[in-house]
């Protein structure tokens, strides 16, 4: 009976929307008054001839609130255009989430207070440095090209010095965050978290399960470190896969949770890639996002 559920809810948002409300309770009201004569003697008096204009009007009054409530796609709002480039703000407490338009190789403004976060491979060795269509790619072709070249040695000094050792197969677990050495941190410190894993049967993904613990291990890492501020990419939505609203929805619901256990970041800057805009502008996770 799913077609029954969606029918009333339909129905339920088309009594809600003020306008269409509106139009139809006065077609309505036409269609009856087409039923009703009046005379100064005997007052209102109802009848079987029906009046022919106060019916095309009602119909048309009716049929134009079921249009307009049609062309809005069954919502009982309309939709606000959402203004990426000022920033769509968050608050909870002393934390402030600003969803932005931007590239995260281009930030600016940022200090040695703040931290930009790179999406890894659990390996830390994939091609994703070389690849100016990631984030870690286009960021260190930008900011460090002449480092691409010896970021795998990087990376595994990196987790060596910070204790962390690869299972058998050379893989970190999901969600192991790094801090990468005060050369790189040229404004801002510079945090590589690992969002995605290879799976033999389906390549490069990641999962919602993922994004959270990179969260996670990001406000973790960062806890001691005098960072306050973070500008962070939609992680798991490139090659992982996971699609952009989703991605962006947990990501923000992990930043409002874990921020209760890890009181140091004040504000997260979430950049969103132009070319991204117009999927995610479509997504009912960003509208969920926007109602927090």
């Amino acid at each position: 009976m799913k077609w029954l559920k969606d029918m009333l809810t339909d129905a339920r948002a088309l009594l809600l929307a003020p306008l269409t409300n509106i139009l139809c309770l006065g077609g309505l009201v036409l269609i009856g008054a087409s039923f009703v004569d009046f005379d100064k003697a005997t007052g209102l008096s109802l009848h079987g001839q029906v009046h022919a204009v106060p019916v095309a009007a009602g119909a048309a009054l009716v049929l134009l609130g079921v249009f307009i409530f049609w062309r809005a796609g069954g919502s009982s709002e309309p939709r606000k255009k959402l203004d990426y480039e000022k920033g769509i703000q968050i608050k909870r407490g002393t934390l402030e989430i600003v969803i932005k338009r931007g590239e995260i190789e281009r930030v600016e403004n940022a200090s040695r207070n703040c931290a930009i976060v790179l999406p890894a491979n659990t390996t830390f060795i994939d091609d994703c440095a070389a690849d100016k269509r990631t984030a870690m790619g286009a960021f260190f072709c930008e900011r460090f090209p002449e480092e691409v070249g010896s970021l795998p040695s990087l990376f595994k000094q990196v987790l060596a010095a910070a204790g962390l050792e690869p299972t058998p197969d050379g893989r970190y677990s999901p969600g192991t965050t790094v801090i990468l050495p005060d050369r790189f941190a040229k404004p801002a410190q510079v945090v590589v978290t690992a969002t995605t894993t290879r799976l033999p049967d389906a390549g490069i993904v990641s999962s919602p399960q993922m994004i959270c613990g990179c969260v996670e291990g990001v406000l973790r890492t960062t806890a001691n470190n005098r960072i306050d501020t973070l500008y962070i990419p939609i992680l798991g939505s490139g090659h992982g896969g996971v699609d952009r609203g989703s991605a962006l929805l947990f990501l923000v619901l992990a930043m409002l949770h874990f921020s209760r256990v890890y009181h140091h970041i004040k504000r997260v800057f979430v950049i969103v890639h132009p070319g991204d805009i117009s999927t995610l502008d479509q997504s009912r996770e960003l509208r969920q996002i926007v109602a927090l």
